[in-house]
């Protein structure tokens, strides 16, 4: 038995079924924050084992994946396990599994006969494309989501091809919104007395995830463009060449950004220039303003930028390589880089935890065995120990929405925070937002809606209620610091312009069950906590802007906002798991995450696999700077992703050859003939027959490709653009999105025995903040 945890979730008991990322992924961040997780596969291993690359024999995507976990072997199907199996289903508090729809079911696991065995078991599914519609038996891998989610159209040089990040993000992304969607079951379960099921999927997830770029399309109607390392939503924000060839990643999106920007430049006149005024005359004047700003970079060297941009305050970042950020004296200090030592595998390097809890302190210490180890002690014990304490009240009421009488005040800006407010809106929450001073800057993002304000702020801040506040004024102060006494969870941002105003608001609602969610750019200490941030520069620290376009080519970004979502889904993943820890105890504390922190935890996979590899081989790792840009394979008239990766029958390969006119010249290369799957997709080979597959390939329209790879057990999808997805069938089956009135909006990507509240759309500016304060103070 795993040693016990002082994390928020101590005690919980996980069943992990899941395979490949997403599920294992999910179970693994319950295990950080407390939970004894059992994760349990087939005798010959679940698929993620034989990704490359390894270490010791091991993928290091499947270890990285599983860690502190006991690792148990059953065969499902036998019935000698029946026993088994029903006493680990009786005994978990969660169960989780990402098979296709129907898997679970067929071999004994669904939520149904979870649901016999555990009435309060909390079920957790996430399929590929969803449980429903015409998409839904097919497998998917995470190329497969960036492919079809519109994720990939969202990158590339401007005018070209829609193009893959080189590496496994949508997975471990997925997995985290995954176990936000358990944990508010298990909220659900712990306040109301009900077990319930919690569904998602794969596609759903990935849409959450781009939850700004799809504000934008819903708003516009509009094809998103790709833009290299640049930005729909301002300007400037992309990267520059400097004089001695470097680049610079900055953005200047608030005016005091935009004020600080020009006088590092020595550009103040700009300020005074009616092309640049706001931000969305930037934005239409892009291409003059942007080749006044090469104009002005190009003269000086990196290093002066810097330090110019860091005095005014700009947020801006040379783009890291791995070497640097392995080192880097502020990731090692925060812990954001850890050392894992599984004992099949020997050392190797992680993404530290992306949560600080001030009472609960998550923990990633623990012991991950040698898969299989834990099989007969299971066996025998179950999870051993007493049974738990997490079992439903009798009688319970699981149609109650599972935050529904949590109050949640949002002292934010922008992204990550009022998308946490929002998800935890859906889920039953009454989120007030505040906003002092000239407001929330995402309000002049672009596009705006008819009444002027930005896509992004309409979107994330619907389901809200308001108050502007001026705290100049003692009367609006002590209204909202009243406020805050009476809230359960507080969504703060930390910034170093308003660390100290939010410390003295807090400081005076002090209440010892408040759940305070704190998040920060870089963290709240070491050598960059006083830095201003942006997505673009925290994509530029992490390394994200080398797993596009080229490394001697213009860094390209990754276009949806994974900085902001990565903390919006660890951010809500931390306060839920913070909130379920007060429902037992009573205990309130502080939940601080990073955007920094957030998006190295999600690169955790890439970290194990260049820790030491047996070989350097694995495209979505150890290859994931170096390799050419990623397009999926070009056909007659667009593009397609392949993957191999669930087919086990060489006839069906040797069909697919022959339908394609392949076989003929091919059968005599042995090498191909004998690999098959791994020279395609994401397949170890695929890099060297890239080229061979395209020749055959552009010899056929799209459809006719689709059809042969999928009729045959290949898993192949078209690259839509995120205006074309948003009326795609799979998207409408899902009910994704919610129409009112000509508004439409995205949801959140669970679905519970409880309904999501109706769409209730961001209302004009408050003009009297008085009686909006007192109408809040009194609610």
């Amino acid at each position: 038995m795993q040693p016990p945890s002082s994390g928020p979730l101590a005690g919980l008991r996980v069943l992990d079924c899941g395979t490949a990322i997403v599920g294992p992924w999910s179970a693994t961040l319950l295990s950080f924050l407390g939970a004894d997780a059992i994760k349990v596969e087939r005798p010959s291993g679940e698929i993620t084992r034989l990704a490359r690359p390894q270490q010791n024999g091991w993928s290091t995507a499947y270890t990285i994946a599983n860690l502190c976990k006991r690792s148990i072997e059953l065969d499902f199907k036998d019935s000698a396990n029946k026993q088994v199996i029903g006493r680990l289903l009786s005994e978990a508090d969660v169960v989780i599994e990402n098979y296709r729809p129907g898997v679970a079911d067929r071999i004994g696991i669904g939520y149904e006969a979870a649901k016999r065995a555990n009435p309060d078991v909390v079920y957790g599914s996430s399929s590929g494309w969803g449980d429903v519609g015409p998409m839904r038996d097919m497998s998917a891998v995470d190329s497969h989501l960036q492919a079809f989610s519109g994720f990939a159209a969202l990158n590339g040089a401007p005018g070209g091809d829609p193009e893959m990040l080189r590496y496994t993000h949508i997975d471990p992304s997925g997995g985290t919104f995954l176990a936000a969607g358990v944990l508010l079951g298990l909220i659900g379960r712990e306040r109301f007395g009900s077990g319930a099921h919690v569904v998602t999927s794969h596609l759903a997830m990935t849409l959450a995830m781009q939850a700004s770029r799809i504000a934008e399309t819903l708003e516009t109607n509009e094809r998103v463009p790709r833009l290299g390392s640049a930005c729909t939503a301002s300007v400037p924000n992309q990267c520059f060449k400097t004089q001695d060839g470097a680049y610079i990643a900055v953005t200047a999106q608030t005016p005091a950004e935009w004020e600080g920007f020009c006088r590092a430049l020595g550009a103040s006149d700009w300020l005074e220039d009616g092309r640049f005024k706001t931000n969305k005359d930037r934005v239409a004047n892009r291409a003059a303003l942007v080749g006044m700003i090469y104009d002005r970079i190009k003269s000086r060297p990196l290093r002066w930028w810097t330090i110019q941009f860091d005095k005014e305050g700009v947020p801006a970042s040379k783009p890291f390589d791995i070497g640097e950020l392995l080192h880097h004296d502020h990731i090692r200090e925060n812990d954001m880089l850890v050392e894992v030592e599984p004992e099949h595998t020997g050392a190797m390097l992680s993404g530290g935890l992306p949560w600080k809890f001030s009472r609960t302190p998550a923990g990633i210490a623990r012991h991950t065995p040698t898969p299989g180890s834990d099989t007969e002690s299971v066996k025998v014990n179950g999870f051993g120990g007493s049974d738990s304490d997490n079992k439903a009240v009798p009688g319970g009421d699981g149609e109650k929405r599972p935050l529904q009488g949590i109050r949640v005040i949002e002292l934010c800006e922008g992204y990550a925070g009022p998308h946490v407010g929002l998800l935890m809106a859906e889920a039953g929450a009454d989120v007030t937002k505040v906003e002092w001073g000239d407001g929330d800057w995402s309000r002049q993002l672009t596009p705006h809606n008819r009444a002027g304000t930005s896509a992004l702020f309409t979107a994330l801040n619907r389901n809200k209620k308001f108050v502007r506040a001026d705290f100049s004024k003692p009367a609006d102060k002590a209204r909202i610091v009243q406020n805050l006494a009476d809230a359960d969870l507080v969504i703060v941002d930390w910034t170093p312009d308003r660390a100290d105003p939010v410390r003295q608001l807090l400081a005076g609602a002090k209440s010892e069950g408040k759940i305070i969610l704190s998040l920060s750019w870089y963290g709240e200490e070491g050598s960059l906590s006083a830095k201003r941030g942006s997505e673009l520069t925290v994509q530029a620290m992490t390394g994200y802007l080398r797993a596009l376009g080229t490394l001697d080519g213009e860094p390209v970004r990754v276009g949806a906002d994974i900085a902001e979502s990565a903390a919006t889904g660890m951010g809500l993943l931390g306060a839920l798991a913070a909130l379920f820890h007060r429902e037992k105890t009573g205990e309130g504390q502080t939940v601080s995450v990073s955007r920094l922190g957030a998006l190295m935890s999600l690169r955790s996979l890439q970290w194990a696999a260049i820790s030491n590899p047996d070989d350097w081989l694995g495209p979505s790792y150890c290859l994931a700077e170096t390799d050419r840009p990623r397009h999926g394979y070009h056909t007659r008239d667009t593009n397609i992703f392949v993957s191999m990766m669930n087919l086990r029958d060489d006839k069906n390969f040797f069909k697919m050859l022959e339908d394609l006119e392949m076989l003929p010249d091919v059968q005599a290369d042995e090498r191909f003939m004998k690999e098959g799957r791994t020279t395609i997709g994401m397949g170890f080979l695929s890099s060297e027959y890239h080229s061979l597959w395209e020749k055959y390939l552009t010899r056929f329209e799209s459809e006719k490709v689709l059809e042969v790879f999928n009729a045959h057990g290949g898993t192949a999808v078209p690259f839509p653009e995120l205006d074309d997805l948003m009326v795609h069938p799979q998207v409408g089956a899902l009910n994704l999105v919610d129409e009112v009135g000509d508004r439409r909006y995205l949801r959140a990507p669970w679905r519970g025995p409880w309904t999501m509240p109706d769409v209730a759309p961001v209302d004009a500016d408050c003009d009297e903040p008085e009686e909006i304060l007192n109408s809040v103070a009194g609610a």
